[in-house]
């Protein structure tokens, strides 16, 4: 592969956020489900289309953020009980006390495609967010290149750049360096 009209960047992310405390992450009742029926189902990588090799990624929500979200309105915004949300003061992302549309909000987004994927939000009850937190609804099938390879995998490039894999390329367009290396 030769490079014609691509142009590379090079870019380092830096988070620094903070978690909730929480105790060591172990497999809940309901990821061991989630992965057993995926594997047994050979759910394809979402990206690849590959049935071997697949990991689930929680795509949502991620689990050490569990104990952080207010799952109440995560499901009144979900069935249609909560119709606005708290406009947030950019310097301190705490409510100024203006509300806008919760059905412009991504939460409605995350919450209508997590349905879409067959979540109960009605049956769903805050006091258990595992039962979202580790569902199929809020997983993304993905082979472990697409999961955790550097250069290829969510949890190292942001979402923007990460997620054109997932669209059909034009024939010859080079992504990663990692492609020139292997057609050599």
């Amino acid at each position: 592969m030769n490079i014609a009209h691509e142009h590379e960047v090079n870019e380092s992310v830096s988070q620094d956020v903070f978690y909730p405390d929480h105790p060591p992450r172990t497999e809940s009742a309901t990821f061991r489900h989630t992965k057993k029926a995926g594997h047994a189902a050979k759910l394809p990588c979402a990206i690849s289309g590959h049935t071997e090799g697949t990991e689930y990624h929680h795509v949502f929500c991620e689990w050490a953020f569990t104990d952080a979200v207010d799952w109440r309105t995560v499901r009144g915004v979900a069935i249609g009980e909560i119709a606005t949300l708290p406009v947030l003061d950019l310097a301190t992302d705490q409510p100024t006390g203006d509300t806008f549309d919760a059905k412009q909000s991504l939460l409605y987004i995350l919450v209508t495609l997590a349905a879409a994927r067959g979540f109960d939000w009605h049956a769903f009850d805050p006091e258990k967010p595992e039962t979202f937190i580790d569902s199929m609804a809020n997983m993304l099938v993905l082979h472990s290149k697409f999961h955790r390879l550097k250069g290829h995998g969510i949890h190292s490039e942001t979402l923007p750049v990460w997620i054109f894999q997932a669209f059909p390329r034009v024939p010859g367009f080079i992504y990663s360096a990692d492609e020139m290396l292997s057609t050599r």
